[in-house]
């Protein structure tokens, strides 16, 4: 601990602490794009950096994508920190001297972890705690509002719903399993400022994280919103919550084929 100028002692991240956020922080890389972000830990906080340069997004406009990603990268530091016993506070502000930084970190107080910020976080190397829903729709609705963020909200899409989206229903329709037996979040923001976009890419991955919860897998994809045209067109219909950024869509797990010469 050290003392801040008000007198109160602050948190500073110890070795094992570090290891955890870190590794927290990778696991979203895996279904995001990897390599687009950086960490730097100060002693009661840590910044969450953009890379600018990225060879495996060379159409991300302006990095819109690459914000949402690194909301991603948030959402799991957020996660981890409640796990670690501390309430996390997230200042998206800009910073005048590092234009790249995101967000930076802060755990202002002690808290007692709940078993929901267990569930969460084992969800981050997607172990499953809770038994599948019964009812998909309605499980969704409820799971929906609960990862909502400030300026950003999902709205809860059926597969016949998806495919009637303009420019982009085809192109989600052709990433999914053939059934209807998956449900999709589209997730809107009220701006497209860039604290809306990182704050809509923590509100995608943690539905996604909800999902493996209940052994669901949970995919988000922005490429099909990546044209302004194609938001702007989407913002005015009633399906959607303000510009679309991306889509999660949710369903049972696949099953796995057999390779030949084993047996299942």
């Amino acid at each position: 601990m050290t003392t801040s100028l008000s007198g109160i002692s602050a948190h500073v991240w110890s070795t094992e602490e570090k290891r955890i956020l870190v590794a927290a922080a990778r696991q979203a890389s895996k279904g995001w794009i990897g390599a687009s972000w950086t960490l730097s830990f100060h002693e009661d906080s840590l910044d969450l950096y953009e890379r600018p340069v990225n060879k495996h997004w060379p159409r991300d406009r302006g990095g819109r994508a690459r914000l949402i990603a690194c909301g991603a990268v948030l959402a799991d530091l957020e996660c981890a920190v409640r796990v670690l016993g501390w309430a996390p506070w997230s200042d998206l502000t800009s910073d005048a001297l590092g234009f790249d930084r995101v967000a930076r970190l802060k755990s202002v107080r002690r808290i007692r972890p709940t078993a929901a910020d267990f569930a969460r976080f084992a969800a981050l190397s997607g172990r499953c705690t809770k038994p599948p829903p019964s009812v998909m729709a309605a499980w969704g609705r409820t799971v929906g509002k609960g990862c909502e963020a400030e300026g950003v909200r999902s709205r809860l899409l059926r597969p016949s719903q998806v495919r009637d989206l303009p420019r982009v229903g085809g192109q989600i329709i052709r990433k999914v399993t053939s059934d209807d037996s998956w449900v999709a979040f589209l997730v809107g923001t009220a701006t497209e400022a860039r604290e809306q976009l990182v704050r809509a890419g923590l509100v995608a991955q943690r539905l996604v994280l909800a999902a493996a919860e209940y052994g669901l897998v949970g995919n988000a994809f922005t490429e099909p919103f990546g044209t302004p045209s194609v938001r702007g067109t989407l913002a005015g219909i009633s399906r959607a919550v303000g510009f679309p950024q991306t889509v999660v869509v949710v369903e049972e797990p696949r099953e796995k084929p057999v390779r030949k010469g084993s047996t299942s």
